[in-house]
């Protein structure tokens, strides 16, 4: 049994890997194309049938999936857009549920308990596909913390719905003052925890003695954080992706920068292995006939969906501008209503619904139809979408791109420079002689700039240092838009081979 069971998961993953690589090679999300073959063999009955337990995903893939997103989040940015965010967040995910809810039981003839479950399941934001294109084009900094501010804390308030919706499916009523107390209860002990959790994590991490440990620490931080709110009833999800914000901030700000690599490392690869899981794992639970003939409520359920999503965006941001005077463009609210994508996370979602609950095989259905909808027809053309409505903003091409990633990479690698003089693990002249190497770099780089807009070191711990600084400034300045990921990995790519070689070099001396 258990033999059968690993053969099966290797397949998936055999699947699903090879699926991710062919996607990188011909350019396309991998997203995109994980869910084109998934319906592929859903439609071949190609994939085989492995019944998995709820518990599982709720419980483990869905903390690594959101704490992984909320460690590479720009907290200040965020905290700089804090009222768009909190807007969405909060009442743009009750009108976009009720606003979905409502057209799905006119359209689909779902019972209103079970639009509202469906509802609550697609009104998860999953924005994978959006900051990869915003990577790729650069848009304004304030629209792309704003969406991933509202990703991060929308999954945690809609999940908690799910979890109510959910609740009520299966009992078959409501009552209305018991859901509100459990869903504030589980909103406000999700935060509280959260920071406690993540205050305690970050301490843990600062003192770990090695990268290994820390990684090992992160993972038990991340799924303590989980069980225990869980288990004192507050959100999981809520408490994870606040844990994660505050661990991610510190991290930057305080760990060295191989620390900080290997981390994002470990947590980026388990990502992604759940994210081609998932896409997988969605077509052995479903039957091709029920996805057939489930194929006109699927676009109906999308149609509902985008209406739901724009009465959240457009009545929450007019509420907005006019009690607060705060106004974001009408462009940018366009974005977020062509940006509502969903992904891994809704399908966790729907897979997590308890076995033998009424309806569960059909909104499975119906959730992997509208996000391979959703991913082939907005994900596809979103980049195009952008520049086609005047976001996206190419000024300097790139040359700017290059000189702007040399000039990132060198100024933490003057920063490290400093840091080892100052722990005597360098002399004065060794310092002095490599920050001017990288101040000329400097130059180079500002006075081509300037013009857009209007001897190799021994490998020791120096160098080790300061090349790991420089490619952890870049892959930090590529998750923040600040260059593109072309241009990001081809730096890093440089920076690897040079430590390839200094790692060589120490070692012949050896």
């Amino acid at each position: 049994m258990m033999r059968d069971y690993l053969e099966q998961l290797l397949l998936v993953l055999a699947i699903g890997s090879a699926v991710a690589i062919g996607a990188k090679r011909i350019g396309v999300p991998y997203n995109v194309a994980l869910v084109i073959v998934g319906l592929l063999l859903v439609l071949m009955n190609v994939l085989p049938e492995t019944p998995m337990h709820p518990g599982v995903v709720l419980l483990v893939f869905l903390p690594i999936l959101v704490f992984q997103g909320a460690l590479s989040a720009d907290a200040v940015s965020m905290r700089q857009a804090a009222r768009p965010i909190l807007a969405l967040a909060i009442p743009g995910v009750a009108l976009s549920l009720v606003g979905t809810a409502a057209l799905a039981t006119w359209a689909l003839d779902l019972p209103y308990s079970v639009a509202l479950l469906l509802g609550a399941i697609l009104a998860i934001t999953d924005t994978v596909s959006v900051l990869l294109a915003f990577r790729s084009v650069r848009v304004p900094h304030r629209l792309a913390a704003i969406m991933e501010g509202e990703s991060l804390f929308n999954d945690g308030t809609a999940l908690v719905l799910v979890s109510m919706a959910s609740a009520v499916v299966m009992q078959g009523y409501a009552d209305p003052v018991r859901i509100s107390r459990m869903l504030v209860i589980a909103i406000v002990a999700g935060a509280l925890l959260g920071i406690a959790f993540g205050t305690v994590g970050a301490s843990v991490l600062r003192r770990a003695p090695d990268d290994l440990t820390a990684v090992l620490a992160s993972l038990v931080v991340v799924f303590g954080t989980s069980l225990i709110t869980d288990h004192l009833g507050g959100s999981a999800v809520i408490a994870v992706v606040v844990a994660g914000v505050l661990i991610g901030s510190e991290m930057r700000a305080r760990l060295e920068p191989s620390r900080v690599l290997a981390l994002q490392g470990f947590w980026e690869v388990g990502s992604y292995v759940l994210n081609v899981w998932l896409f997988l794992l969605v077509g052995m639970q479903l039957r091709s006939d029920l996805l057939l003939r489930e194929a006109v409520p699927i676009l109906l359920a999308v149609i509902a969906l985008h209406v739901g999503r724009a009465i959240a965006v457009y009545g929450c941001f007019g509420a907005l501008r006019l009690f607060t005077r705060e106004t974001v463009p009408w462009r940018w609210q366009h974005v977020m209503v062509f940006g509502n994508i969903k992904g891994a996370l809704s399908m966790a979602a729907v897979l997590a619904l308890p076995q033998g609950m009424p309806y569960r095989e059909r909104l499975i259905a119906i959730v992997f139809g509208v996000t391979l909808v959703t991913l082939v027809v907005q994900a596809f053309p979103f980049r195009r979408f952008l520049k086609w409505i005047g976001i996206a903003f190419t000024a300097g091409g790139e040359v700017v791109d290059q000189s702007k990633a040399v000039l990132i990479g060198a100024r933490r690698a003057q920063a490290e420079l400093d840091n080892l003089l100052a722990s005597g693990l360098i002399s004065r002249r060794e310092h002095a002689e490599r920050w001017a190497v990288y101040q000329r770099d400097i130059i180079d780089a500002e006075r081509a700039l300037r013009i857009e807009r209007g001897g190799a070191p021994h490998a020791d711990v120096a160098l080790h240092a300061v090349l790991t600084a420089r490619k952890a400034a870049i892959l930090d300045a590529a998750r923040r838009g600040l260059i593109t990921d072309r241009t990001a990995g081809q730096h890093v790519a440089a920076l690897d081979e040079q430590l390839v070689k200094a790692f060589a070099t120490e070692y012949d001396e050896r």
